[in-house]
């Protein structure tokens, strides 16, 4: 079923910094802004009806950081994750044209997409994460479950996925470290480099904490305790193993977590650099 969205810049010098969109058989509109725009969208209608909103970071393509909120104030409670979170460098905002949602319904559409970005390669940022699903009534969760479906495909349409990859295990093609003390595989999907469920991981060489260039060592200690936190990986005596399909753009953040190391991905995998040959 093919569907259109409709664009609109306030202001044609910031059109990659500032724009509303909607599917226009829709109610739910979207705002999509970068820190330094948000007093722009305060000025523009129903941005300060009740919404349901995401921050995300955009310094490393490879390790996407996501906070999921909710306001009953719109753009307003925005406001304040200025100084207090600063990870993020846009957000995108939704609400409706005739702010048909209610407390209820962002609470419950929080938690939903809280559980689901939990299983997608972001790493969530709420330190308080909601867990207990909201107590909605059987007559209001399929209109609920309709705004959630009509956001995750306005999501899409900037580039933000909440799906897991899941691979035709028949059809897919499996690429696997040169070194075999490495336990894991990876396929490529629509341009993406990704780390097969069950896969091994290993935490950063202890040497890399005394490389002279780079904060390797912390860096990817931290996104592999975030891993951890979200469910995404388990350690069990001390062997981290992916509990989920996980997403790259590049091979060489893959073969980085595989391998504790910092090292060409190209080079890491086997047969992989013939997918260069092909391009």
């Amino acid at each position: 079923m093919e569907k259109t969205i409709t664009y609109f810049y306030p202001d044609e010098t910031k059109a990659s910094h500032l724009k509303v969109f909607q599917d226009r058989t829709n109610q739910i509109k979207a705002f999509y802004f970068t820190k330094e725009q948000i007093k722009e969208i305060e000025k523009l209608d129903s941005s300060t009806n009740y919404a349901i909103y995401f921050l995300f970071d955009n310094s490393d393509s490879d390790n996407k950081k996501t906070y999921i909120g909710q306001s009953i104030n719109g753009i307003k409670r925005i406001f304040d994750h200025i100084n207090k979170k600063d990870f993020w460098s846009y957000c995108i905002l939704f609400v409706t044209d005739n702010n048909s949602f209610d407390k209820l319904t962002i609470d419950y559409m929080e938690y939903e997409f809280i559980k689901r970005f939990k299983q997608s390669s972001f790493v969530l940022m709420n330190k308080d994460p909601r867990i207990n699903e909201p107590n909605i009534s059987m007559y209001d969760k399929p209109n609920v479950l309709s705004y959630i479906k009509q956001i995750e495909f306005l999501l899409s349409a900037e580039g933000v996925s909440t799906h897991t990859v899941s691979p035709n295990l028949v059809d897919e093609k499996f690429y696997y470290p040169k070194n075999r003390n490495y336990k894991s595989r990876i396929f490529v999907k629509e341009g993406q480099f990704i780390i097969a469920k069950e896969s091994e991981l290993r935490r950063p060489v202890p040497s890399s904490e005394f490389w002279k260039t780079g904060n390797f060592f912390t860096r990817y200690n931290e996104i592999i305790d975030s891993y951890i936190e979200d469910g995404k990986v388990t350690e069990d005596n001390g062997i981290l193993k992916t509990k989920i399909n996980m997403a790259f753009n590049s091979p060489s953040r893959a073969a980085e977590l595989v391998s504790g190391r910092s090292t060409n991905g190209w080079n890491f995998f086997e047969d992989l650099r013939e997918l260069k040959t092909l391009d």
